[in-house]
């Protein structure tokens, strides 16, 4: 699941392009005004250790070793990279990196850990102080994987606040394509389809299902919390289904669809490695 808590609205630029249902998205990192505020490079520091909080017990003392040191005296330092947004797909290809990256004002940016099996992602833009945003965006991971009945198994990663990245720049990978499965009263089908993320024509949040560019059926939720969703096929039909998150897999979450087709047949959809 994935939630925004925005204190107000990111600036919108012409160059920001969405294209609905194909789940592509794109933006032009090429030449841009060099006053719009948008961040050309994150800082990133090798080897630190990732800033996880284990409960909400923790995250005052999280918010405060994130922010230690100023980004500006992360910069000074001799090991610090400035890591390129051309290098962070993530920040330009979803919808939810977008949001981040042409949000105003302290921002911060959290994701389940370990992800693979923590499907929570929570982006706070402009919360305070950057202390503020820290402590908001973990303080709603950890409400949302309760939700999800994860606390157990699940903790909060800080991935990045304002253009100080705290996790590996390998975390903000973005697959546009990721594989899907059928199976069809408990049997395989043999043919490779893929996925893409975007929205429906009424805005909700979609999947696409594809094979060979034609598109086979999209997959609609009205958020990234809901366990229920609408099937619509290429012939026009619909069936309701039953949506369970997983986690993460390059910025995409991994989450299957189980429903029963016009037939009768049990379909179980499984998007993701």
């Amino acid at each position: 699941m994935y939630r925004i808590v925005s204190y107000r609205q990111p600036r919108q630029l012409g160059w920001v392009i969405l294209f609905a249902l194909s789940g592509c998205m794109a933006i032009d990192v090429g030449p841009l005004p060099e006053n719009d505020g948008v961040v050309r490079e994150f800082l990133f520091t090798p080897n630190q250790q990732p800033l996880v909080s284990d409960s909400i017990d923790d995250i005052t003392e999280i918010a405060q070793r994130a922010t230690r040191n100023t980004p500006d005296e992360i910069a000074e330092r001799t090991r610090t990279e400035e890591i390129r947004l051309d290098q962070l797909a993530y920040f330009f290809r979803s919808q939810q990196g977008q949001s981040y990256l042409l949000g105003e004002g302290p921002k911060a940016m959290v994701r389940g850990y370990p992800a693979a099996q923590c499907p929570v992602q929570t982006v706070v833009l402009a919360g305070g102080t950057t202390q503020d945003a820290i402590s908001q965006a973990l303080s709603t991971c950890h409400a949302e994987l309760a939700q999800l009945d994860r606390t157990d198994d699940c903790g909060c990663s800080l991935l990045a606040y304002e253009n100080v990245l705290h996790a590996s720049p390998a975390e903000f990978e973005y697959a546009i394509d990721l594989p899907v499965r059928l199976f069809r009263n408990g049997q395989l089908d043999p043919t490779t389809y893929f996925s893409r993320s975007g929205t429906d024509g009424n805005g909700d949040e979609a999947i696409t299902i594809e094979v060979a560019q034609q598109r086979l059926m999209v997959i609609s939720f009205t958020d990234g919390t809901s366990d229920e969703a609408i099937v619509s096929f290429a012939d026009g039909t619909q069936a309701a289904a039953e949506r369970v998150l997983v986690g993460y897999d390059r910025g995409r979450i991994r989450q299957s669809f189980t429903l029963t087709e016009a037939d009768g047949r049990r379909l179980r959809i499984i998007v993701g490695p």
